[in-house]
């Protein structure tokens, strides 16, 4: 899957990425929030190969797309994005992002969010879009409601995969509501 905005390419990931996600994937500061890192080279690596392994797939019902995106007016790895697909039941799909700190405050994620939503709900079989974030983490949040989410719920004392335990916003979308937004355009 390749997607375009105007100031973003979202392509898969090559094995050249690594060092571009290190210098994002290292900083605690934009790692703050989220249930990993701060990645080491080898853990930078493994994203990687892991990311190509799951774009290697190239089946209809991939369950995970994991996007690169870069910057198209200097060509730099600025972040990721990936759409991860839920069962044909609940035909739901969870967005999830990250950008390189020098890339905040420019609307890219919010760029970023609407491109990813608009193609899940154009290409799949999806009825609902959700994303979650920490309440501290306001950017994220900013960003999800400018992307067209909704808040649905807070979550209290959920245990993240680094054992912590926190507090999410979950913001959702579903597909009528996105055709609704649409057709405001």
């Amino acid at each position: 899957m390749v997607l375009e905005t105007p100031r973003l390419l979202l392509r898969p990931f090559g094995t050249g990425d690594w060092a571009q996600v290190q210098a994002y994937a290292r900083d605690p500061e934009v790692v703050r929030y989220l249930d990993w890192g701060p990645l080491s080279e080898a853990e930078s690596r493994a994203f990687i190969a892991q990311a190509m392994a799951c774009d290697l797939q190239q089946l209809p019902q991939q369950k995970e797309h994991r996007l690169a995106a870069i910057f198209k007016p200097t060509g730099a790895l600025v972040g990721d994005a990936s759409l991860t697909l839920g069962d044909l039941d609940t035909r739901s799909a969870r967005l999830d992002g990250t950008l390189h700190r020098l890339a905040w405050g420019q609307g890219l994620g919010t760029e970023l969010a609407r491109e990813l939503i608009d193609s899940a709900f154009r290409r799949f079989p999806v009825q609902r879009l959700w994303a979650r974030c920490r309440p501290e983490n306001i950017g994220c949040y900013r960003v999800m409601k400018k992307a067209g989410l909704r808040f649905e719920e807070y979550v209290q004392n959920e245990r993240n995969p680094k054992g912590e335990v926190v507090d999410l916003f979950l913001c959702g979308l579903t597909r009528e509501e996105w055709l609704r937004l649409r057709q405001a355009i």
